[in-house]
């Protein structure tokens, strides 16, 4: 048996037929036909979560980690609304989302009924596109017409570049009759992945052009996943001594001549002046970038040129210097350019090693110092979480110390945060999801206490595994207002910006089932970290607490010691 309503039924075989595995629900009346028909398809794996916000990054991790359209199903009035984080996260991290809201019938939105309100577009600024469904049913023509607006969404959502579409479904009572479940075949409407190519006049000239540059600088944003043939292809164009490779943390890519820390080299060049590194061509790739440093010396270089090279249409221009907007595949752009390159004399490529040498020293006296710090947590973390593992890194701080700390390439992380909007929202829900998906690695949610506090409903999730394991490091507050300039210098620096906070998270684990560990010192993280590792029946728990005010004082201390250091070019 399976819902009355033909064209729900047909939605649902097209999502199995497109290649959707995973449709997360929340639960409500309205969606009664849709919840009926996904249940229903063996191919399809439904998720129940309560909270719509948390259900929204959960859909988003599973969509990161298998690179496929997940399907999102909610009830009419604001628990659509819930879902706008995480859809914005979405379409600026270029995530595949199909968001499924049903709806009252159209004559009787705006007239005081119960959980209606206007639906259609709710998303418009941040969503690929938007669609709606006719009402009722009543010939093969209205089939038709659902049927290609439904293979049109998903299509959307998939190519030319990944990101979120909306589908709003107005459903008229009753909501829970049955039928036979007569084997259905809705037509499809295919469609054939572009390939992102130029012709051979304009490569000719490009490469022409990359030649004529002495100093190329290739910044690596944050990537989904590691792409073994982009990397293998950046790794042999960094053999070039005319060119450096910046890479984030998030990048996914590693090489031996890739530069990683990068503020405190930034930090360096701005402090010493040191002009010979600006380069003359910026080409970037990947996501938005981190670095704040990176992008504010980048603005007063006098650079001749930036390319953007990306699969999307998007003119990003963050470094004020954009010229060409290259809408290639980079692994295709790569595999040429890297067949053309010749050496030169240039000590471009020399003299970023020997910065990233010295700031890596620095950087390893300066966390031997005595006390228990958030940036020395975030030391221990990366040198002892194990090889293989998957990342899900917080925003504001977490990801920040990521980049400042040089990453062994044998540890082979994948390492990704939602830094498509970069906010405090949905970095455990979006943690729990990625762990569903990739049951064979240990997934490592890291993040503060703000943040696991706002998301905290990601683990009413009863799907979670023993691989999702949640570090949180509790400071008291948001640590990040006592770093970034202005307001840790204010009277409402505590209640208002850090909000600070005395919470153990113990009866939080306690609550959700989950095993808890917890440490205050180097000497008890050391201890018990090896059993948080191995704990294979439970998701864990794992709170470290730090001192904020110590935390803040010591990574504004490492980058004044940076700038007074004898660094000499």
């Amino acid at each position: 048996m399976t819902t009355d309503k033909k064209h729900i039924q047909h939605l649902a075989a097209i999502c199995a037929k497109k290649g959707i595995e995973y449709v997360v629900i929340s639960p409500g009346s309205r969606c009664a036909p849709l919840i009926i028909a996904f249940q229903r398809i063996k191919e399809i794996q439904c998720i129940s979560i309560i909270d719509e916000r948390s259900a929204a990054f959960v859909a988003l991790g599973i969509a990161q980690q298998s690179g496929k359209a997940v399907a999102l199903v909610c009830t009419s009035g604001s628990a659509m609304l819930n879902y706008a984080p995480a859809i914005a996260e979405a379409y600026y991290q270029k995530i595949p989302l199909l968001v499924l809201s049903a709806d009252r019938p159209n004559e009787w939105i705006d007239q005081g009924e119960n959980q209606s309100i206007l639906q259609y577009e709710a998303y418009k600024n941040y969503i690929k596109k938007s669609f709606q469904l006719p009402l009722q049913i009543h010939t093969e023509k209205d089939l038709w017409y659902s049927d290609r607006i439904v293979s049109e969404a998903i299509n959307t959502a998939i190519y030319p570049d990944f990101g979120p579409v909306h589908i709003n479904i107005p459903l008229r009572e009753p909501l829970y009759n049955l039928v036979e479940d007569e084997a259905c075949d809705p037509k499809i409407v295919a469609f054939s992945r572009p390939l992102y190519s130029l012709q051979e006049s304009e490569l000719e000239l490009l490469i022409k052009e990359w030649k004529s540059y002495e100093r190329i600088l290739l910044v690596v944003g944050g990537f989904r996943e590691k792409n073994p043939n982009l990397e293998s292809l950046l790794q042999k164009l960094a053999k070039q001594n005319n060119l450096i490779i910046l890479k984030e943390a998030i990048a996914n890519v590693d090489g031996e001549d890739f530069i990683d820390q990068i503020d405190p080299c930034i930090e360096l060049i701005q402090e010493h002046k040191l002009h010979d590194f600006a380069p003359d061509l910026i080409l970037t790739l990947g996501g938005g970038l981190v670095s704040k440093k990176l992008k504010f010396w980048l603005r007063d270089q006098k650079t001749l040129a930036h390319w953007h090279l990306t699969k999307s249409f998007e003119h990003w221009d963050n470094f004020q210097a954009l010229t060409r907007v290259l809408q290639l595949d980079p692994v295709l752009f790569f595999s040429r350019i890297v067949g053309e390159t010749t050496e030169t004399s240039s000590n471009y490529k020399e003299k970023w090693l020997e910065l990233r040498s010295f700031c890596a020293d620095f950087s390893k006296h300066y966390l031997a110092q005595n006390g228990f710090t958030d940036f020395k947590v975030f030391e221990f973390l990366l040198k002892n979480l194990p090889e293989n593992s998957l990342l899900q890194l917080g925003n504001s701080t977490p990801v920040r110390y990521a980049n400042l700390l040089r990453i062994e390439s044998n540890k082979n992380f994948q390492m990704n945060a939602n830094r498509g909007v970069s906010g405090i929202d949905g970095v455990l829900s979006t943690a729990a999801g990625a762990s569903l998906v990739k049951s064979d690695k240990l997934c490592f949610c890291i993040t503060g206490d703000i943040a696991a506090l706002y998301d905290s409903n990601a683990l009413l999730n009863l799907q979670l595994k023993a691989n999702f394991k949640l570090i949180i490091i509790n400071n008291g507050g948001g640590n990040i207002f006592r770093i970034i300039p202005g307001p840790s210098s204010l009277d409402e620096l505590e209640q208002f910006f850090e909000t600070k906070q005395d919470i153990s998270f113990e009866h939080l684990a306690l609550t959700y089932k989950l095993k808890y560990f917890f440490a205050s010192s180097l000497a008890s993280l050391e201890e018990l970290f090896p059993a948080f590792i191995s704990e294979q029946q439970l998701g864990v728990i794992l709170e470290i607490k730090t001192d904020g005010e110590l935390s803040a004082n010591f990574l504004k201390n490492f980058f004044k010691e940076l700038r007074l250091s004898k660094y000499k070019n």
